[in-house]
C-alpha cells in the first residue's frame, strides 16, 4: 500500500520513471520542468524501432503557451516534422475532425514507422490516441499532458474515445502510447478552476477505495490554488499513484477498474448537455454527489459517508459550480441512456458500500437500480442544488 505522508522532493530537471502496469502497459516520465530531455528519452525509448516522421498535434491555446520551444527541440533532432493544430476542448472530439485528421496524416506522409505526439489536454490526447489506433490499424503515439486532469487521471488509461451525436466518448478503442511525458511545470498556469477540476478525479478515488488518501488531500488541497511549484508536483504525484493503486488491482480497466467510473454515468450526461459550460472535472464533481445520495437512499452509506463527499468537494476543494439554466433532470436521465456503461436496455451504476469499498452485486461492481428510485435522486438533488 502506498505511503501517501511520505515527502518526496522533486527538484527541477529531475524525473523519476513510473509504470502504469496497465495491458499493454507503458512508463511515465513525470517531475517538474524536464523538457529538456524529452528529446533525448523519445530517442533511447523508440531506439529499437526508428521514426521517420514526427507528427505534433495540440490546440492553438497550448501552443502559444509553450509549443515553440518544444517544436524546435524536436525539430533539432528529428527534421522531418509537422504541426497540426485542433480545434480547442471537446469539440476537437468528433468524426469529422477525426476523419479530417487522419486525412491529413495520410496526405502528408504518415507511415507504420511514425509517430504522433499528442501535447495537450485530455481531447487532444484522446482524438490522437484514436487517430494512431485507427491509422493502418496502429501506429505509435506518445502522451504529453498539459492540464492537472490529463496527467493525473486521463493519460492513466488506454482509452482513447470521440463523442457522438447521443453522448460523451461512444466510439473508441483501447491503444496504449509509447509513454507518457508529465512536466508539471505546464499545469502552473492553469486556471484555479480547472485545477479543481483536475483535483476531483483524485478525491473519487479516495472516497471509491483508496480511504487513506482522504487525510492526505484534506491538508493538501489549497482551496485558493496558491501551490508552490514543489507543493503542485508533490499533489499530481500523489493523484497518480491513487489511481495506480487501484489499476494494478485490474490492468485491464474491464472489471474492478470500472469502480473509477464512480459518478461518471452522471456526470458525462451533465457534461455533454451542458454545451461546453462544464468542464469534465466540474460534471464528475455533481456526478459523484448524485451516485453518493443514491448510495444513501438505498441504504448502502450512512450520512457520514454522504456528508463527507460535500465536506471534501464543497468545503476542501470548493468545487460547486453554477448549473446552466437548460439543464434538468428528464434530459439528464433520457441521455444516460447512451452511457458506455449500458446493459442490454439497463443502465447500472457504481455505488458505494462504504467510504474506501464500492458496492458489489453478483460479482459485479455494476449495479442496477429502480428507474424511478434513480429518477427521484436527480430530481432531489437538483432541487436541493439549485435553491
Amino acid at each position: 500500500m502506498f505511503d501517501y505522508n511520505q515527502i518526496i522532493k522533486f527538484d527541477r530537471g529531475k524525473f523519476i520513471q513510473i509504470d502504469v502496469g496497465l495491458e499493454p502497459t507503458f512508463p511515465i516520465f513525470f517531475g517538474y520542468d524536464i523538457e529538456d530531455y524529452f528529446v533525448e528519452t523519445l530517442e533511447r525509448e523508440t531506439r529499437s524501432h526508428p521514426v521517420d516522421r514526427v507528427f505534433l498535434l495540440t490546440d492553438p491555446f497550448i501552443f502559444d503557451l509553450f509549443g515553440n520551444p518544444l517544436l524546435n527541440k524536436i525539430k533539432r533532432r528529428f527534421p522531418a516534422m509537422d504541426i497540426n493544430l485542433l480545434p480547442r476542448g471537446e469539440t476537437c472530439k468528433t468524426f469529422d475532425v477525426l476523419q479530417k485528421l487522419c486525412d491529413q496524416l495520410v496526405g502528408k506522409g504518415v507511415s507504420k514507422r511514425s509517430l504522433l505526439i499528442a501535447f495537450g489536454g485530455g481531447s487532444v490526447g484522446n482524438i490522437t490516441g484514436l487517430a494512431a489506433g485507427l491509422i493502418f490499424r496502429g501506429i505509435r503515439f506518445i502522451e504529453v499532458p498539459t492540464t492537472i486532469t490529463h496527467q493525473t487521471d486521463g493519460m492513466l488509461s488506454n482509452k482513447q474515445a470521440v463523442n457522438g451525436k447521443y453522448g460523451k466518448n461512444n466510439f473508441g478503442l483501447f491503444h496504449a502510447p509509447v509513454f507518457a511525458w508529465a512536466d508539471t511545470r505546464y499545469t502552473e498556469t492553469e486556471p484555479l478552476r480547472f485545477k479543481r477540476s483536475g483535483i476531483i478525479e483524485g478525491v473519487k478515488n479516495g472516497l471509491i477505495d483508496q480511504k487513506e488518501f482522504i487525510p492526505f488531500l484534506e491538508g493538501a488541497v489549497r482551496k485558493k490554488g496558491d501551490y508552490s511549484s514543489q507543493q503542485l508536483t508533490d499533489l499530481c504525484f500523489k493523484l497518480i499513484r491513487s489511481k495506480l493503486e487501484i489499476l494494478k488491482n485490474d490492468p485491464t480497466e474491464r472489471h474492478f477498474g470500472i469502480i473509477l467510473e464512480y459518478g461518471h454515468t452522471f456526470a458525462h450526461a451533465i457534461e455533454w448537455l451542458s454545451r461546453g459550460a462544464l468542464t469534465h472535472g466540474e460534471a464528475v464533481s455533481i456526478g459523484m454527489k448524485i451516485a453518493a445520495e443514491l448510495s444513501f437512499k438505498l441504504g448502502y452509506i450512512d450520512g457520514k459517508a454522504l456528508g463527507l463527499h460535500y465536506r471534501l468537494i464543497d468545503d476542501i476543494l470548493a468545487l460547486k459550480p453554477t448549473l446552466p439554466e437548460h439543464l434538468n433532470p428528464a434530459s439528464i436521465f433520457k441521455t444516460m441512456y447512451v452511457d458506455n456503461k449500458k446493459i442490454g436496455g439497463d443502465v447500472r451504476y457504481v455505488l458505494l458500500q462504504r467510504i474506501g469499498q464500492c458496492k458489489k452485486e453478483h460479482g459485479e461492481y455494476l449495479v442496477h437500480v429502480d428507474k424511478k428510485i434513480v429518477q427521484r435522486v436527480i430530481e432531489d438533488f437538483f432541487n436541493q442544488y439549485c435553491s
